[in-house]
């Protein structure tokens, strides 16, 4: 029983019902209870039974027992002395009342739901929900609240003209908001009582379908509800379940079969920018998918989209969640390629678990001395610019080389942990106006393997020597550590008409990829006296990538104001890279031994061995505003919009290379003595033999650029007929980019020159997408657009550098801007809520595509890598979707 409810135990028998029903009269005056209950005693038939000492100490005040039944003036004593008393045959025992502790109130949860026409998306205004004997209707938009205390519930909605329906396994929960979409189809004569039966998770899903079956363009997407249902930790791991997606290492997007430079990722409407310095790309397993409301891929264009040729990937995280909570999770995974084996690479540190450097990568003090060319130990010192004891003390400032050197570990199992929070705060009872937070503090660590079995790029040699020779090949190990740490903290308020939201996404990465490629080269391909080589290649890089946004929705009347501003932030530092090239010396009968040696001292360039530092930052600043007017026309809907965007980059990169060098270079003496111990032959007591740092005047440089991307649009949404949808304009983009430092990193590339013709250019941009609706949940869709890539700030740089996974050097020749012509069109059936059959074909020409270029100018096949612009390129493609 409860406690403060009296205690009574089955009273059988006629006498004791009697007994309790006898009359009884005590004197009103204030006594102790244990008088008032010995009165009581005289006057009954029972036995009292009490502790008398606790009932002397309570004195009973106001009680009226006169002549009123013994059972009424227990009753009374229970309330008024707070005592509890149980019948037992003929006697009562007594006892203080245990003290009651009130339930702290809880405020009732409540549902904001939103009734949507199955057919075209719209709101039903004035629908009839009713939920546990509670009746609202649907206001304007569509949406309406009810208060319910926790529990599951069932809706029935209705409306005039449409199908009823019953939507069960709504899930309330105290202090706590339920979000439900309702859709509901419009029905001709149909028979009464016909009622349709869903699901809250159904609804959900069908919802997302309908705003599909809806949008504007031709896209696809995946919500919150079908994430939930999946293992994925990590958006990279759910974009391959959208159609037409496939990711690389669960982390880069191809869409279309179009690779990453072309695709676009925002994330609550803001653009990301590229994760690496070189490739237009952004890596998707930063962000939490349990944080996730939605992802929608637009794979045709509208006047209020940036610039896309694959697809435009939007993802959007909660601001205000809709219940509080709190979740942790931990998970490893092996793969037995890598875990208890080798795993190669250069001395770690302390911390690169934790994602950050302990000190030993540091070796790039301020103002180092420009050597090449200004210092030659076998010139005449009056020749040189600098002495020997000028570098022997820069040798110092550098530090040795200790930490070089290729070293054997066991991997480990990759791990993940994350930390979730969300928290909601409701200002009214009756309306919606709300605060609240997300946040999630994520980590992982991953460690990888991934096997080279044959390298025929760059300056490998193409073919083997022999065709029947199975030894004759190029193999090798890239070797993979990341350390990724994400912070993510949302916020907002929100009320029915407005809302403003502040995003905050910060990401640490340590990405350490450590290549080792063994075999021939093209100069020099296998044959009797030819000896293998190997190449090592180590970049351990840490990267911080900050943005910070605020947006505001605002519904004004038929007026609808969006706003936006964001900064994004993004420093990558690659520290104590080193690259070497490693000879083969026999001995004996043993195996041949790889072994590092210093290049000649008058060799420019980055030489056989070096070591280097790469510092890359860029600051993008961004804001959005648009007004929408939405426009009622007897029977047909149109929406008119117009909106401005400005984008402003600014980008440097800085170098320091360092080559390790010697004059003695074709001794074996260093070749034969542990690279280690290099540092302690660095005092230039003998500078003909000692070895020493040799940067030059292009290996420590930079470049800084900058450019601003201004637009604007004017759009239409124009439901012309009931079943033909239109929707259209014109959008207008200027662009600038320029470079206010642009040096070379090699000696040959000083006088080199860049092809850019497009420093000023403004484009005007048209599109037109078509929806016709034969059938209620029946899509035909025709698109046209036109879009444009504009390239990176860095791809306009003199910077070239050797990329292990080309085999020679990478550099660019200029990239303009690309121009593209989107075709589109779509057959789409839905046949029941949630489900969906389609098939689409797409056509786009490049006018001016980036593309990787084999570059040979003097004919001797061995060719570096250039990205630069080709004349045109095209793309046509199928897709088909059963879900």
């Amino acid at each position: 029983m409860l406690a403060g409810c009296v205690l009574l135990s089955v009273i059988t028998g006629f006498g004791q019902q009697a007994g309790m029903a006898r009359k009884v009269k005590v004197d009103g005056t204030p006594a102790t209870l244990s008088k008032v209950l010995d009165a009581l005693d005289e006057q009954s038939d029972y036995s009292f039974n009490y502790i008398r000492e606790d009932f002397d100490k309570i004195v009973v005040k106001g009680v009226n027992i006169n002549n009123i039944t013994l059972h009424d003036a227990l009753q009374l004593l229970n309330k008024k002395a707070g005592i509890e008393y149980t019948v037992s045959g003929g006697t009562v025992l007594f006892r203080k009342a245990t003290p009651v502790i009130a339930a702290p109130k809880k405020d009732p949860g409540k549902i904001t739901g939103k009734i949507l026409d199955e057919e075209n998306g719209l709101p039903v205004v004035g629908a009839t929900i009713t939920i546990n004997g509670n009746i609202v209707l649907s206001d304007t938009e569509g949406e309406f609240v009810l208060a319910l205390t926790q529990g599951s519930y069932t809706a029935t909605v209705s409306f005039v003209g449409y199908g009823s329906k019953e939507v069960s396994g709504i899930q309330v929960k105290d202090n706590a908001l339920t979000p439900l979409a309702i859709t509901l189809k419009r029905e001709k004569g149909q028979l009464a009582g016909i009622v349709v039966k869903s699901s809250a998770r159904k609804e959900s899903i069908a919802a997302l379908f309908v705003r599909q079956k809806n949008a504007a363009g031709l896209s696809d997407g995946i919500s919150a509800e079908q994430i939930s249902a999946t293992p994925d930790k990590h958006i990279g791991e759910t974009l391959k379940r959208i159609t037409g997606l496939s990711t690389n290492d669960n982390r880069k997007v191809v869409v279309r079969g179009i690779a990453e430079r072309y695709n676009v990722a925002m994330l609550n409407g803001s653009t990301l920018p590229s994760t690496d310095i070189q490739e237009r790309d952004f890596e998707f397993n930063l962000i939490p998918s349990n944080l996730v409301e939605s992802v929608v891929v637009s794979k045709s264009s509208t006047p209020d989209m940036p610039g896309f040729a694959g697809g435009l990937v939007q993802i959007n995280t909660k601001s205000v969640p809709t219940t509080n909570f709190t979740t942790i999770s931990a998970g490893l995974s092996f793969n037995t390629r890598t875990v208890g084996n080798d795993f190669l690479g250069q001395q770690r540190g302390k911390y690169d678990y934790l994602g950050f450097d302990d000190g030993k990568r540091d070796h790039f003090p301020d103002n180092l001395l420009p050597l090449t060319g200004n210092y030659d130990p076998r010139s005449n010192p009056s020749q040189n610019q600098f002495t020997a004891a000028q570098v022997a003390e820069q040798n110092k400032r550098i530090g040795g080389t200790e930490r070089l050197g290729t070293r054997a570990y066991k991997a480990m199992p990759s791990q993940n942990y994350q930390f979730s929070i969300g928290r909601y705060y409701s200002l009214n009872k009756t309306k919606v106006r709300t605060l609240g937070f997300v946040g999630s503090l994520s980590y992982r660590n991953t460690q990888s393997n991934d096997y080279i079995a044959n390298m025929r790029r760059g300056n490998w040699s193409r073919q083997p020597s022999k065709i029947d020779d199975p030894e004759d090949v190029n193999t090798g190990n890239i070797y993979g550590f990341n350390t990724t740490w994400g912070v993510m903290l949302n916020g907002g308020f929100k009320t029915a008409k407005h809302q403003i939201s502040t995003y905050n996404l910060y990401t640490r990465i340590f990405d350490d990829r450590f290549n080792r490629i063994k075999g021939w080269t093209h100069e020099n391909p296998k044959g009797p006296d030819v000896t293998p080589i190997m190449e090592e290649d180590d970049r351990p890089e840490f990267s911080d990538l900050v943005q910070n946004k605020i947006a505001g929705e605002h519904q004004l009347g038929r007026f609808k104001l969006e706003w936006d501003a964001a900064r994004t932030h993004l420093h990558t530092l690659e520290q104590d890279a080193f690259s070497s090239r490693l000879g083969v010396q026999s001995y004996a009968n043993l195996l041949p031994v790889f072994q590092y040696g210093p290049q000649q001292a008058s060799e420019p360039g980055f030489g056989d061995v070096h070591r280097d530092q790469y510092s890359y930052k860029e600051r993008n600043l961004a804001a959005d505003i648009s007004l929408a007017y939405d426009l009622k026309l007897g029977k047909t809907s149109h929406v008119f919009k117009t909106g401005f965007n400005i984008v402003s980059k600014h980008a440097s990169y800085d170098w320091v290379i360092l080559p390790i060098v010697t004059v003695d270079g074709f001794s074996k003496f260093y070749s034969e003595m542990p690279i280690q111990e290099w540092g302690n032959h660095m005092t230039m007591e003998n500078p003909m033999k000692d070895i020493f740092y040799n940067p030059g005047t292009v290996s420590i440089n930079y470049f800084e650029g900058k450019s601003i991307n201004r637009s604007a649009f004017v759009m239409f949404d124009s439901k012309v007929l009931p079943n033909l949808r239109l929707v259209g304009g014109v959008r207008a983009e200027y662009f600038r980019s320029d470079t206010l430092g642009n040096s070379a990193s090699l000696l040959q590339d000083r006088n080199y020159k860049l092809y850019m013709d497009d420093s000023v250019r403004t484009w005007w941009l048209p599109s037109l997408n078509i929806t016709y609706t034969p059938l209620s949940d029946f899509n035909i869709r025709a698109s046209y657009s036109e879009s444009v890539v504009r390239p990176g700030l860095m791809e306009n740089a003199r910077f070239a550098r050797c990329n292990p996974g080309f085999g020679t050097i990478l550099r660019s020749r200029g990239v303009v801007s690309t121009h593209i012509k989107n075709y589109d069109a779509k057959l789409e059936w839905f046949p029941c809520a949630g489900e969906i059959m389609s098939v689409a074909y797409f056509y786009k020409y490049f006018d001016k595509p980036a593309e990787y270029y084999a570059y040979d100018p003097a004919n001797t096949a061995k060719y570096d890598v250039l990205i630069t612009n080709s004349d045109w390129a095209k793309v046509r493609g199928w897709e088909f979707e059963v879900r």
